[in-house]
């Protein structure tokens, strides 16, 4: 049997500095001659099309030999949960390992790669249409009631704006009160995989990661806001998934004459701060993640990598 293939899974916080060492680590793999690289986004909000400036997509596509996915996957409209996500990530990756390509993957969102790395039999829960149209019809606080009394640590596992997102509570009882039966398997598991993971973690200090974010936000904002404001002209359903991301309801309300640039600058920076610090949390009980301190990222020797 010949040996599986080496995916390289780049962890952290946002503003960590993922994106710039898988770059560097494609352009040595392709000055080394050695295979191209294709990179895969773990991240549940780069998904959506129409949000590159809010998520920052700012990987570029026209880099020679550089395969990117697991962008713009989906309309503003819809939603791609782990399962799906998970489901396409493993498609992807045998596919361009089969074109003997190195797969880099790059992302922050905890339940994704959870959900690609996992067995196939917790990749997906079966819809329970009937316990939907239930829950449907319950109100945001009994929903967290709800999850709370059948599963109180998936509960605490969601960031703010799942909490306050009835369309995930329902998905995430669905998930707690499914049985095993009703799990979908499909896909590649973990054991059948044509692959070997291996998760490296860039470690920053809080302080410096505020720092950075405070700085990319307000890099970002102008243009965002014009991200927001065309959003909202072609969606005007504010329930859709896509308004819970990071930045969207601040920059919404100032759009509105509520609240000041000055005050969508802070209150979206603090939304990007309380996110990493909860990346931070997840990350920290992965114990498979080999961390590296952010000044060692540049001293690594990356041909070792890949």
């Amino acid at each position: 049997m010949s040996p599986k293939s080496r995916v390289l899974i780049i962890a952290g916080p946002t503003a960590s500095g993922k994106t710039a060492l898988a770059l560097r680590l494609a352009e040595v793999s392709t000055k080394a001659g050695r295979r191209p690289t294709s990179i895969i986004s773990a991240d549940s909000r780069q998904v959506y099309q129409g949000l590159d400036v809010l998520t920052g997509k700012d990987i570029p596509a026209e880099k020679a030999n550089l395969r990117l996915f697991g962008l713009d996957l989906i309309a503003p409209d819809q939603t791609m949960n782990a399962a799906q996500y998970s489901d396409y990530a493993r498609k992807v990756i045998a596919l361009e390992i089969k074109e003997h390509r190195q797969v880099i993957i790059v992302g922050g969102t905890g339940f994704y790669l959870q959900a690609l790395v996992g067995p196939a039999s917790l990749a997906a829960v079966a819809p329970n249409d009937r316990l939907r149209q239930e829950l449907n019809r319950l109100p945001l606080g009994e929903l967290q009631h709800r999850l709370k009394e059948i599963d109180a640590k998936r509960l605490a596992a969601m960031n703010q704006s799942d909490v306050a997102n009835p369309r995930r509570l329902i998905r995430a009882i669905e998930i707690a009160l499914a049985p095993t039966r009703t799990v979908l398997v499909g896909g590649l598991g973990y054991e059948d995989s044509p692959c070997r993971f291996t998760w490296i973690g860039i470690r920053v200090p809080l302080t410096i990661l505020k720092e950075r974010i405070a700085a990319r936000v307000e890099a970002r904002l102008d243009a965002a806001v014009t991200e927001v404001q065309d959003l909202l002209a072609a969606y005007p359903d504010r329930s859709l998934p896509i308004y819970t991301s990071l930045g969207v309801a601040p920059i919404s309300r100032f759009l509105a004459g509520a609240i000041s640039r000055g005050e969508a600058r802070q209150l979206w920076t603090t939304e990007e701060v309380q996110y990493a610090k909860r990346q931070l949390t997840w990350f920290a009980k992965q114990q498979q993640i080999i961390w590296y301190d952010l000044d060692e990222v540049s001293k690594l020797n990356l041909d070792k990598l890949v």
